[in-house]
């Protein structure tokens, strides 16, 4: 079976993915923001992750603010929007996925979106790229494309401090979404495998 790769730079936007702040009622006028929503996950993706944590940041921010978890209080105020759409890929899914990367890859290149990191090795492919409103960074955007493997979109959005998050990243390192979400009131996790 393939397992769905997201490289170790993805653990600085994971750590924010349990520490948002409020969802812009207008995200898509966001300076940061790339809509991934177009982006169809296959039916024979035999691993995914469709992830919107929008509804549920105001509760990842009580918690950690009840819990007195001042690292993620502090990221809490940056984050607006987290949105992660990744999935394997099967035989005979890498022409839709190529589409998928070249027409985000455009759009990042179309509105000007700084790199950060750029690695090209035979057909793989890994992007970080960053969104600036004026001298404020307002976006994180990471692409993995792996040929016939797998394929990962990550687009943050808020008033990040690279800083910050790279603190934070080694949190993540140690926790699995399942423990951190599974430790917020209301918030169950189905470890079902349908």
């Amino acid at each position: 079976m393939k397992t769905l790769r997201i490289p170790s730079l993805f653990a600085v936007t994971a750590c924010l993915l349990f520490s948002g702040g409020a969802l812009a009622g207008n995200l898509e006028k966001e300076v940061g923001y790339i809509d991934l929503e177009w982006i169809t996950i296959p039916d024979d993706a035999t691993e995914y992750q469709d992830i919107d944590l929008g509804p549920i940041l105001g509760d990842i921010a009580k918690d950690a603010e009840d819990k007195g978890d001042d690292a993620l209080v502090q990221a809490l105020a940056m984050v607006r929007s987290i949105r992660v759409k990744a999935f394997s890929i099967e035989d005979g899914g890498d022409k839709e996925a190529e589409k998928a990367v070249a027409k985000v890859t455009a759009k990042l290149e179309q509105e000007d979106w700084k790199s950060l990191v750029k690695i090209k090795d035979g057909d793989e492919t890994l992007l970080v790229k960053l969104k600036y409103d004026g001298e404020d960074l307002a976006g994180l955007m990471i692409l993995t494309f792996e040929p016939g493997d797998s394929v990962a979109f990550v687009n943050v959005v808020g008033d990040l401090d690279l800083g910050v998050l790279l603190g934070l990243a080694g949190k993540i390192d140690s926790d699995s979404l399942e423990d951190i979400l599974g430790d917020i009131e209301g918030i169950e996790i189905d470890d079902d495998d349908d």
